[in-house]
């Protein structure tokens, strides 16, 4: 599972906090947006399985990743440009996809590589499976778990369309991100999480009084926001 986690990190970086409202409209316009987001994750893929760059394998392996994971993405533009399909089950097949073409690396022989020896503190931080997952955890929940939510949001107010170049999503981000920061920190932190649901519960107070119409969705956002980051990160510490 070594080379599976630094894969896995370099998709989620890809996918979410790189994947910039640039790349994104590109993608909708051009099957070339595709491949220029996918060469983003292929290049990240490189950049962090260096100590296997020798093997021929991993290079076709990564061509492999690079090329399905931008013709998945073409084809659920045609999808939803055709059926018109945006949805929580999309996203989620979606993400299952890329992750399951990561995982064709034991196919590929490539699962059971070693370690590189360690010869400086880098290349400790870079051996340690740990400090990857919680760096998977900590980019998904922050800019996925944005994703996530406005699709949960949608079935509730199915008629608001998600929208995934909102600046509103860096925000939320680093609400989610600074909670999984609290609850990472030894000691008595996480029982700062309360402070966060008092400002961002000001804020939507605030936003009510400078607004006609008081919007429910925006406790949906401190609740999933808070549910989502606790949830996953007692999931990790009690593995």
């Amino acid at each position: 599972m070594f080379v599976f986690y630094r894969l896995l990190l370099a998709h989620v970086i890809a996918d979410f906090p790189l994947q910039f409202t640039s790349i994104y409209r590109f993608k909708t316009k051009s099957p070339l947006g595709s491949f220029v987001h996918s060469g983003i994750f292929g290049l990240l893929a490189v950049l962090l399985i260096w100590p296997y760059w020798n093997l021929t394998r991993m290079w076709q392996f990564i061509f492999f990743l690079w090329f399905v994971h931008a013709i998945q993405d073409w084809l659920k533009v045609l999808v939803f440009e055709k059926y018109h399909l945006d949805n929580i089950w999309v996203f989620l097949l979606d993400q299952a996809l890329h992750i399951g073409f990561i995982g064709m690396l034991f196919p590929f022989g490539l699962a059971k590589l070693t370690p590189p020896e360690v010869l400086s503190k880098l290349v400790s931080l870079y051996n340690d499976n740990n400090a990857v997952i919680y760096a998977i955890a900590f980019i998904a929940i922050g800019f996925g778990g944005g994703i996530l939510i406005s699709y949960i949001k949608n079935l509730f107010y199915g008629s608001e369309k998600v929208d995934l170049t909102s600046p509103k999503r860096y925000t939320q981000a680093g609400e989610r991100m600074l909670i999984v920061g609290l609850m990472l920190l030894k000691g008595y932190y996480y029982l700062a999480i309360p402070g966060i649901w008092i400002i961002h519960g000001g804020y939507v107070i605030f936003r009510k009084r400078r607004e006609e119409r008081f919007r429910l969705s925006s406790f949906f956002d401190l609740i999933f926001n808070t549910a989502i980051a606790v949830g996953i990160m007692l999931i990790l510490k009690l593995n």
